[in-house]
């Protein structure tokens, strides 16, 4: 009889588990999913000398990514040149204040 018991709370930790489990795959999946929405569809480059509008998924290294202020980027770059330049990392790292962006000094 204590065989009995013994499995039948076996099996309702493992369906708690599994359910839990399915919760938080769905939540993770969803989060990954609004990434998506922070990717802007154009970018302003200048590729060859040139400045372009392309699509932010055909950028490649070497483009020089025109970024103006409350845009978001559309890749990693290596900021170059800027005027007083803040970045809300918030979204990925949870820093909920903005980091000055200097591109004289070395990157953290």
């Amino acid at each position: 009889m204590s065989n009995l018991y013994l499995g039948i709370v076996l099996a309702v930790v493992t369906l708690l588990t599994g359910i839990f489990s399915y919760m938080q795959t769905s939540k993770s999946a969803e989060m990954m999913a609004q990434f998506e929405n922070f990717i802007p569809p154009v970018a302003f480059v200048i590729r060859n000398g040139q400045p372009e509008q392309i699509d932010a998924k055909m950028i490649v290294p070497g483009d020089i990514v025109q970024v103006k202020t409350g845009e978001n980027i559309p890749c990693d770059i290596v900021v170059f040149k800027c005027n007083e330049m803040k970045v809300n990392n918030a979204s990925l790292t949870g820093e909920s204040e903005d980091i000055q962006i200097d591109p004289d000094l070395p990157p953290l």
